[in-house]
C-alpha cells in the first residue's frame, strides 16, 4: 500500500488547515495528446460553507477546457531534509513533508455577477496580510469588465480528500519529540507543528 498506512492522514481539520494554509494547487487534468498530465498552477481559496474551491485563470489555461470533468488538485505544505542529528543519529537521513490530494469537479462559472462574487472573495482573503487593504472596487468599472475578459472563472467541487503525511510516524513518540525539538530549534516551525 502507497503510501503507508502510518503516513496517510485522514483528519479533514489537519487536511483542510494544511490547503488554508498552502493555497497554491498544482492541478492535474487529462491530456489528450498522451498519456500524461497537463500541470498548472493555481491559487484557490476554499469555501467550507458550500465545500467549494475558487480560483481564476487566463482564458487561454487547459483548465478552462475541463467544465464538468474531475481533476486532481495537490497541495503542498513545508518540508525538509531531516537529518539523523535531529535524532541523536537514531534514524536514517530522510525527507519530512506533508501534502493533500483532492479530486474535485469543475465548473466553469458563466455569470458576471459570480464571477464578481469570486473577484472579490478571492482578493479580500488574499489582501487581508497588507495594510491598506487593496480593493477591486477601487478598479473602475470598464477596466474590470476588461480584465474579466481575459479570465475564466472557476468552482472546483471535491469529491474525495486524502493526504500524505510523512512526518516518522513510524518512529517512536521519543524520537519524534527529538526530531519536533530539532526542527523547533532549525526554525521549521510549520513542520514541526505537525507532529
Amino acid at each position: 500500500m502507497y503510501p503507508p498506512m502510518h503516513f496517510q492522514e485522514n483528519d479533514i481539520k489537519r487536511l483542510k488547515a494544511l490547503v488554508r494554509q498552502f493555497p497554491l494547487a498544482s492541478i492535474l487534468m487529462p491530456n489528450s495528446q498522451s498519456d500524461l498530465n497537463t500541470i498548472c498552477q493555481v491559487p484557490v481559496l476554499y469555501e467550507p460553507s458550500r465545500n467549494i474551491f475558487m480560483a481564476h485563470v487566463a482564458k487561454n489555461n487547459p483548465l478552462t477546457h475541463c467544465d464538468k470533468h474531475s481533476v486532481k488538485l495537490l497541495f503542498n505544505g513545508d518540508n525538509c531534509y531531516l537529518s539523523p542529528s535531529y535524532s541523536n543519529n537514531k534514524t536514517l537521513p530522510s525527507w519530512l513533508y506533508a501534502s493533500v490530494q483532492i479530486t474535485a469537479k469543475v465548473v466553469i462559472i458563466k455569470s458576471d455577477i459570480e464571477k464578481e462574487k469570486i473577484m472579490n472573495q478571492l482578493t479580500t482573503h488574499f489582501e487581508q496580510p497588507f495594510k491598506p487593504m487593496w480593493n477591486i472596487n477601487d478598479m473602475p468599472i470598464r477596466s474590470r469588465q476588461v480584465m474579466y475578459q481575459q479570465l475564466s472563472f472557476i468552482e472546483f467541487t471535491p469529491t474525495h480528500w486524502s493526504g500524505n503525511f510523512k512526518l516518522s510516524q513510524n518512529k517512536s513518540p521519543d524520537i519524534r519529540a527529538l526530531i519536533k525539538q530539532s526542527l523547533e530549534l532549525a526554525n521549521k516551525h510549520s513542520i514541526a507543528q505537525l507532529f
